[in-house]
């Protein structure tokens, strides 16, 4: 499809949300700071047993990004080699079964799966994804899609290897081609806003531990046959006595806090 064609429609869907996202916007509990009231609760966290690394307080920029479904991995899928594989045209999932299974451990998984993605006859487009310790567990490894314009924390553009008994024996994959820029950029909350917001609004608990807070593009939503992403930060909290962890989702632009959807989707109504 021609690149012009495809900004027009874009703009097309954008300007069709314009107004949804406005009133959400307006709507929505705005995130109120100060310096001196970040500070304090900085404090009052700290005293109660809530441990972070140093909070950056400078604001930063993003943008509404958009993208269109395409057929790249099925385009390609006959440069893989030494697996079995389906794909769903539906979706755009690839999904793969190796015929050699890949002994991993906790300490070495990531440095032989980065070399295992550097082949295309092992995984196309690899070199697009980045691994996400934040999304991974001991039986998968989750590996995002990244570029010029920031890592997408969805399920439209990842790379899942499964892990059983030791094992890589398989993996799933969704590929997102290009991005466009669907808005000018526009200011986002800073990491020290969302976390002492978080904590303000009872989500984070005493006697916890912050492990990671990273802000990452994901589904909005989709109209007219196009993905809409917005920035998310996504705070990951582990309890220090359950060891159990937990991932938090604050809208980048406003600071609201979003709750998951009840289906399991990993997309969110804009709040």
């Amino acid at each position: 499809m021609d690149f012009r064609r495809i900004e027009v429609i874009f703009l097309i869907v954008f300007f069709s949300l314009d107004i949804f996202l406005f009133l959400s916007f307006r709507n929505s509990q705005q995130l109120v700071s100060s310096s001196s009231t970040n500070t304090s609760t900085v404090s009052e966290m700290r005293k109660r047993n809530i441990s972070f690394g140093t909070l950056d307080s400078k604001d930063g920029n993003a943008y509404y990004l958009g993208s269109q479904p395409d057929n790249s991995l099925a385009q390609n899928v006959d440069k893989l080699r030494n697996q079995e594989v389906q794909y769903d045209e539906e979706d755009h999932r690839l999904t793969s079964t190796l015929n050699s299974t890949i002994a991993v451990t906790n300490d070495n998984r990531k440095k032989i799966m980065d070399k295992f993605l550097e082949k295309e006859t092992n995984v196309l487009f690899g070199r697009d994804y980045k691994y996400a310790p934040q999304l991974s567990t001991t039986s998968q490894m989750v590996y995002v899609g990244t570029g010029d314009l920031g890592d997408v924390y969805d399920k439209t553009d990842q790379l899942v290897f499964s892990i059983e008994n030791g094992r890589v024996d398989s993996y799933t994959q969704t590929h997102v081609k290009s991005l466009i820029i669907l808005h000018e950029r526009q200011s986002v909350k800073s990491e020290k806003d969302v976390i002492t917001n978080l904590y303000a609004n009872s989500e984070i608990p005493n006697n916890s531990k912050i492990s990671y807070a990273n802000m990452a593009y994901t589904k909005l939503l989709v109209a007219k046959n196009s993905t809409i992403y917005i920035p998310v930060w996504f705070v990951t909290i582990k309890n220090k006595d359950s060891k159990v962890s937990s991932v938090k989702k604050v809208n980048a632009f406003t600071g609201n806090i979003i709750k998951n959807s009840t289906n399991g989707d990993s997309s969110y109504n804009a709040q």
